[in-house]
């Protein structure tokens, strides 16, 4: 989401987008209950490479339960290394308001990202205190890592393909690890931009998440940058 706010913005000015996603996806898997979420941003990106700020998004992990929110506050830095290759850190803080799933499964994220020429990304993630329900109203913290490998190219008439894919590793009671994918298009005409993608996840994916968060379906999302 940092990369997505990031994406437009000037220099030493304030910025953001209102969004309408089919699912909010993350990491393959849904955080709505493959229902539509309203999201939205406002970031500040200074002249120096930083920025800083808030996403958020409805959330319904379980879909038993009433639809809760997601607000993630966000600090970046960037810089180019040379006239290929630019790198990113960024340190997020996943806070749920609501019930569902609740603010016991707040966690924190740093991640590294390297890119080449704005088509390869590479991104690294570590989470220190990813809450884990281990059963009989049990939950402890444990480190949870993810790698993402992404590339983007632009096509003719506003055009642009996008395909990504990555490993996710926490350990649980009903796994270590599940691997996911992307394919897409995305169209993008002044501060409009509508992206059509297939997510798609691993087998283990199914078991590992549970509860119909896992599953391989189309996801749309329209979007307007202020």
């Amino acid at each position: 989401m940092l990369a997505l706010s990031a994406g437009r913005a000037t220099a030493g000015d304030w910025g953001g987008f209102l969004a309408l996603t089919s699912d909010y996806v993350y990491r393959g898997a849904s955080q709505t209950s493959r229902e539509p979420a309203p999201q939205a941003d406002l970031h500040y990106l200074d002249p120096d490479g930083w920025i800083a700020g808030l996403w958020a998004s409805s959330v319904r992990i379980r879909p038993e339960k009433a639809t809760g929110a997601e607000l993630d506050p966000y600090l970046g830095y960037a810089w180019a290394i040379d006239a290929d290759f630019t790198t990113r850190f960024s340190a997020l803080y996943h806070a749920y308001a609501g019930g569902n799933p609740g603010a016991h499964y707040d966690y924190a994220e740093l991640s590294s990202t390297l890119a080449y020429r704005s088509t390869w990304f590479c991104t690294a993630t570590v989470s220190p205190d990813t809450t884990v329900d281990l059963g009989d109203y049990q939950q402890t913290r444990r480190v949870a890592l993810s790698l993402d490998l992404a590339w983007h190219r632009p096509l003719a008439f506003g055009l642009s393909t996008n395909i990504g894919a990555g490993l996710y590793r926490l350990q649980r009671p009903s796994g270590s690890s599940y691997g996911y994918g992307s394919a897409g298009l995305a169209f993008e005409h002044g501060r409009l931009r509508a992206d059509l993608a297939l997510i798609a996840v691993t087998g283990s994916a199914r078991d590992y998440l549970g509860g119909g968060q896992a599953a391989n379906h189309l996801v749309g999302t329209v979007l307007w940058r202020y």
